[in-house]
């Protein structure tokens, strides 16, 4: 090899490098995200919090992200429906979850995704592993509860949710934020740490304010207080918080005609950043299955469902799952 070709290839690594360094981390663009729109939304109105939606594969999440959802919620309930066909109720394991976010990230095409961490899947090693593993697959930040291992879903399990110590929490906590710049210095991989707390239903208002307290001492990059029950809530929490911590408002659309829902505009009047709508897109996927099933497998059924049921058309299924682009490529490259 010539000196030539030597000085070429070292010049093509350093600017690999360069080019890899300047480009922002999801952890970094996720943050800019929810900076930029406290911004606007301070100069305009009406002011609008950033929509999450939950998503639960490949296909949910290039969907949305192709529908212009600027941020994604992988849903550890979703990842448990659709990869395991079982409830959320700590069966899903960290393997499992971190193949689903690998695919997810692929489909989001950048557009920065926070997964569900769930308890860290057990001790204080485990968190570690979890922050670590998640980071070096790619998403921009994780949740990490505090309900006891195995978790339940909050919602299906109301008061029946059962979390650790406020002290074994802020351990847990601890934890995951060590891992979390373990990630970063260690392994070159940048994440944010969400901090949530189930404890509302069991232990009462004044006990998830002080959890979410004490992951603003820790340092969490983003508070979240799972299932509060009242608009009076929501805005205490927020007023107990400093202005410049993050915050997620979830909600699940039970179906309860007398259920309030907030509209991403009331969430940003009660000053939270993000609308969490972690279930929506898979409740739309399973009504759309069992209508197509139960047309399709009726008594005297023809078997196509087009008549009943407003299905894509293939030409529109080719073009959600990117036909178009693959065709094109090969094209280009006949091999």
């Amino acid at each position: 090899m010539t000196h030539l070709s030597i000085f070429l290839l070292v010049l093509s690594s350093l600017a690999y490098t360069a080019n890899a360094l300047a480009k922002p981390s999801a952890a970094s663009r996720l943050q800019n995200l929810y900076r930029v729109n406290r911004q606007t939304s301070a100069s305009s109105s009406p002011a609008s919090a950033i929509i999450l939606p939950g998503v639960h594969d490949a296909l949910s999440a290039k969907i949305y992200s192709d529908a212009g959802a600027k941020v994604l919620f992988l849903s550890g309930f979703g990842v448990s429906a659709c990869k395991l066909g079982q409830p959320d109720v700590g069966i899903l394991t960290l393997t499992e979850m971190e193949d689903a976010l690998r695919s997810v990230v692929q489909a989001a095409a950048g557009t920065p995704v926070i997964v569900d961490g769930d308890t860290g899947y057990g001790g204080a090693v485990n968190v570690r592993r979890t922050v670590r593993a998640f980071a070096r697959a790619g998403a921009a930040a994780l949740t990490i509860e505090d309900q006891v291992f195995p978790k339940k879903c909050t919602y299906a399990a109301g008061k029946g949710v059962r979390t650790v110590s406020r002290q074994e929490c802020g351990a847990r906590m601890k934890a995951a934020l060590e891992a979390r710049n373990e990630a970063r210095d260690v392994d070159g991989n940048d994440i944010l740490i969400v901090a949530r707390t189930d404890c509302r239903a069991a232990l009462g208002f004044e006990e998830a304010l002080e959890r979410c307290k004490l992951f603003e001492e820790l340092g969490a990059d983003i508070c979240y207080a799972e299932n509060l029950q009242s608009r009076q809530e929501y805005d205490k929490l927020r007023s107990q918080l400093l202005p410049s911590t993050a915050t997620i408002l979830a909600q699940v659309e039970t179906g309860n005609e007398e259920q309030t829902l907030y509209s991403a505009q009331n969430i940003a009047e009660m000053k939270y950043d993000f609308a969490l709508l972690g279930v929506t897109a898979l409740q739309a996927y399973v009504r759309s299955l069992e209508m197509s099933a139960s047309l399709m497998m009726a008594p005297n059924s023809s078997g196509f469902v087009k008549s009943n049921l407003d299905v894509a058309s293939f030409n529109d299924l080719k073009a959600s799952i990117g036909f178009e682009d693959s065709e094109s490529f090969q094209a280009r490259h006949d091999c």
